[in-house]
């Protein structure tokens, strides 16, 4: 229900000639390393046996970008999968909502700070359109880490996965 307000609210300022460009994308995200993580991303340094690897299989999703009255400034509405983007034993990455931007890269940090001023946990998520066009291409990279988690020890997972997206036409 959030999303259908907020997609509505976005085509709503589409039609208001207010100067905003808004593009939405359905996009299709390759998981396949996540499969792949390094022994770093996993307590004692073991990735799980067996395992499960999905093959020709991506997480599809619908991303809106708008303009935000400057050609530097942008954001970019996403959604993350359900519990998060799983990086091993690491903290699963859950950062959705509006992240600011420039309209070809955007960048959100969760940092998780103790009393004292320690960083207890972090996630992050960096999307880069590297070709801009009706048919886009792109990447997610995902980083996550804690400094005692997964049974005490810190952990640190960083993933690249590639994305393609097609431009839906707005109607105004």
């Amino acid at each position: 229900m959030r999303y259908l307000g907020i997609g509505l609210g976005l085509t709503l300022l589409a039609g208001c000639g207010g100067g905003e460009e808004i593009r939405r994308y359905l996009v299709a995200v390759d998981p396949a390393p996540l499969a792949a993580l390094p022994a770093s991303c996993y307590r004692g340094g073991t990735p799980p046996s067996p395992r499960v690897e999905d093959h020709n299989l991506y997480r599809d999703f619908t991303w809106t970008v708008w303009e935000a009255g400057s050609a530097d400034r942008a954001f970019l509405v996403v959604e993350s999968p359900e519990g998060g983007w799983r990086l091993g034993d690491a903290p699963p990455v859950r950062l959705e909502g509006a992240i600011a931007g420039t309209g070809d890269s955007f960048s959100a940090e969760r940092v998780q700070v103790s009393a004292d001023g320690q960083v207890l946990e972090s996630t992050a998520l960096h999307i880069v359109f590297e070709d801009l066009d009706t048919v886009s291409k792109g990447v997610v990279e995902l980083k996550a880490s804690c400094a005692s988690c997964a049974g005490g020890s810190a952990l640190s997972c960083e993933a690249r996965l590639a994305f393609t997206a097609r431009e839906e036409v707005l109607q105004e």
